[in-house]
This record gives structure tokens, sequence and C-alpha cells, in this order.
């Protein structure tokens, strides 16, 4: 059996294996936020740059798309958005053909914060070795994403 805080049990055995696999995700969610905190380009809006590359990458995204994307409400995004629009990494403009539609792009100051968060990103999945996933795992977690949604919706 193992004890808190060990990272062995009394068979030598990685807690790791003994985690269950949604544990595993969140720790390493966790540790990537705590690793974006430690990075010299860390801007203190750590959900937001998630946001922000998005945009960078998806020119003329709508909130709408946004929240569909990271599976969050409108509100939520609605105020993460706020945040970069007010200190100038993007700029909300009301689409013209829905007046009820916002779309998304970054400005220059916008394009150069992506780009450090996305060599951020990029970093981490290298060092963790996500980069190496084949692309038969990754269909495989996308899918566990996609029944877990399905799921709720029969709920």
């Amino acid at each position: 059996m193992h004890k808190i805080g060990i990272m062995k049990t009394d068979d030598n055995e990685d807690i790791f294996d003994l985690m269950p696999f949604f544990a595993l995700a969140h720790h390493i969610y966790k540790n990537k936020l705590d690793y974006v905190m430690k990075n010299p380009n860390n801007i203190g809006m750590i959900h937001e740059s998630k946001y922000l590359m998005q945009i960078y990458k998806n020119k003329n995204l709508s909130q709408d798309d946004l929240a569909s994307l990271f599976g969050q409400s409108k509100g939520t995004i609605a105020k993460h958005l706020r945040t970069l629009e007010d200190e100038g990494y993007i700029i909300r403009e009301v689409d013209d053909t829905n007046r009820r539609k916002y779309i998304l792009n970054t400005t220059e100051k916008g394009d150069r914060l992506a780009v450090l968060k996305i060599n951020e990103l990029n970093e981490w999945n290298d060092k963790v070795g996500v980069s190496e996933l084949d692309e038969e795992t990754i269909q495989k977690i996308r899918n566990i994403a996609r029944k877990s949604g399905e799921i709720l919706k029969d709920l």
C-alpha cells in the first residue's frame, strides 16, 4: 500500500500507476498551470492565454465558436475576452451579418503574445511527451471527450 505524499508504494510501484485516468489528466493539467505560472513570459492571465492562442490561430472566430470549442458558457468566455480586450490583446467586433454575434481577432500586441504562448505550449508538450503521441492515441482521447459529452446530453 502507498502512503500519502510518497511517490512509490511499498512494492516500489510508481504512484502514477495507481491513479485513475481522470486523476492523471487532472494532475497533468495542474502541473501545466504551475509550469505556466513559473514561466518568465507569464502574464497572469492563464485562462485567457488559451483563448488568445485560439483566436490567433483561427482568424474571425466568434465568441460562440470559442464557447463551444472550450465547452464553457458564453458568460465565462465573455468575461475572459473582456480582460484580453481591456489589455489590448484582441478586438471584438459585431458581425455585419448577425448583430448579436461578435467576431474576434488579435491585435499586433496579441499576435506577439500568442506566439510566445504557443512556443511555451509547444515546449511543454515536447518536455512531457505530448508531441510524441500518435494520431491513433489522440483520436482515442478525442472520442472519450465526445462520448462524455454525449452521455451528458442523454441525462
